[in-house]
């Protein structure tokens, strides 16, 4: 009895009693029917039109039980114990669909092969579960707070705004918005607490689903659910385990019963072999969970220098993008200087182009000046030479004048040209200076990307190493109960 009990808790110990069974794995020969009565009916079951059931028995005779006198019903079908399924979905009505969710809206959550007849709106789920829970996990689990169940068993609260691409979103109040992987970091995404009627019925199906409904019919070879979320959805008697009127068993407990199932070596387990076990079968055990604390020892030891290494990548590729940004404001105040540079350069080509063109204006002037002269000139007769001398003067000074004012505009012309020149240059090394501004935010970016991604591998490293740590504990705990087992078995061996 207790070998089949180690057997069942540690299977790397016993493989071949894992074939035999333990306790909950003996295979049933027959469907068992009870009614509200209290009378059990054996035989097999099959599902009727008319909200009935036919028993018959193995002397070929059938009875028939209608809905209202129905209290459960298990169908034999030669497999272990029901266990519930790992990833799935809780419905507000404390339903458990064992199909992984990969999408949540604020409007709707979507399930992997989800058909017409189930529609699971946001506000009729209650959690999503990603992993399967440990046994330490569904004793920390609670459903009176909204946010995400963290593998290393933190818990960080706030609204569940998304689920998308293997990754669940939170927004917290004092945290901001998170994001973690659903394969690796989240183990379980709570948004309400569930309402479990009283009096409702209970379906096991063969996936590890737990459907709860308060309308149901008997169908030809199945059952009918009515009522959210369920919209005429089936279950036909291949996929049926157990069906059951009245209160349903707490979810966290079937994830827990699970987890002992499934996983060898919890302290629990170990602890539930008391005093029944004899010195023999505890020295046995205790070999194999020495050869289980190795094992656990070296995961956390590679989990720790996997966690210590992501530590280093993660300061050198902070120092790389701390570093990096600092040359980006550095290459982005050139850049302010040189555009400064660059409209100080455009005024003073402005106040060029004025300068030049009042010069011009000059030179205009000037040469309206000599034209009148001339015309002057022109006009005075031949003989009257002494008024053709003070004339012809006038007109050289007008000249003369025309021909300064002529230099000036070069002058200014070709200073005017080494403003623009310069001003060209300057907005020249400004287009440099930004380019290189866009390549050094571009390799900025990589960096922060390069970082961000270090920092989630270094959280996973993290989360890796506390639950390979934790699991030496359990181990380590596992160890001194059956020390202390050992010694008192052979303390009452001598006696």
């Amino acid at each position: 009895m207790i070998r089949k009990q180690i057997a069942l808790l540690m299977p790397g110990i016993f493989p071949a009693l894992l074939l035999v069974g333990g306790p909950g794995l003996v295979r049933a020969e027959a469907d068992v029917v009870t009614t509200v009565g209290g009378e059990s009916l054996q035989g097999t079951v099959t599902f009727r039109d008319g909200d009935a059931l036919e028993v018959t028995s193995d002397s070929g005779q059938k009875e028939r039980i209608s809905l209202a006198e129905l209290a459960s019903v298990n169908l034999a079908n030669g497999d272990p114990q029901w266990l519930i399924g790992g990833a799935g979905v809780l419905t507000a009505n404390g339903s458990f669909l064992a199909r992984p969710a990969v999408k949540m809206d604020e409007k709707v959550a979507i399930l992997a092969d989800q058909g017409g007849s189930l529609l699971l709106t946001r506000q009729n789920t209650a959690a999503f579960f990603f992993q399967t829970l440990r046994s330490r996990d569904a004793e920390a689990l609670r459903f009176d707070r909204e946010g995400v169940f963290l593998r290393g068993g933190d818990f960080m609260e706030g609204a569940v705004s998304r689920l998308e691409e293997g990754r669940v979103t939170v927004e917290s109040v004092l945290l901001g918005q998170k994001s973690f992987a659903v394969e690796t970091e989240a183990v379980a995404a709570v948004l309400r607490n569930p309402v479990s009627a009283l009096r409702a019925w209970t379906l096991k199906l063969r996936d590890g689903s737990r459907l709860r409904c308060k309308d149901l019919k008997i169908m030809q070879g199945g059952v009918t659910l009515h009522g959210s979320p369920y919209r005429n959805y089936q279950v036909s008697r291949d996929q049926l385990v157990e069906l059951r009127k009245g209160g349903a068993e707490p979810l966290i407990e079937l994830f827990r019963s699970r987890w002992l199932a499934l996983s060898g070596g919890r302290s629990l387990a170990v602890a539930a072999l008391g005093d029944e076990a004899s010195l023999a079968d505890l020295k046995e055990a205790r070999v194999g969970m020495e050869e289980k604390r190795v094992e656990r020892e070296a995961a956390m030891n590679e989990a720790k220098a996997e966690w210590i290494r992501f530590q280093q990548i993660v300061s050198r590729l902070k120092a790389v993008a701390s570093r990096e940004a600092s040359n980006v404001h550095r290459m982005q105040a050139q850049v302010q200087d040189k555009i400064r540079r660059v409209e100080q350069d455009q005024r003073t080509v402005q106040q060029a182009d004025e300068d030049l063109g009042r010069k011009m204006g000059m030179v205009e002037q000037a040469t309206t000046k000599v034209e009148e002269t001339r015309k002057k000139l022109a006009a005075i007769p031949r003989e009257d030479a002494t008024r053709r001398r003070s004339v012809e003067q006038h007109v050289r000074n007008a000249e003369r004048q025309k021909q300064n004012f002529e230099r000036i505009v070069n002058q200014a012309r070709a200073v005017q040209r080494r403003h623009v020149n310069r001003a060209k240059s300057s907005q020249r090394l400004v287009d440099m200076a930004r380019e290189r501004v866009l390549q050094a935010q571009k390799k900025k970016k990589e960096d922060d990307l390069a970082h961000q991604e270090a920092e989630e591998s270094l959280g996973s490293a993290k989360s890796s190493y506390d639950l390979a740590s934790s699991d030496l504990r359990e181990v380590v705990t596992d160890l001194h109960r059956l020390d202390f087992l050992i010694q008192r078995k052979g303390v009452e061996a001598e006696k």
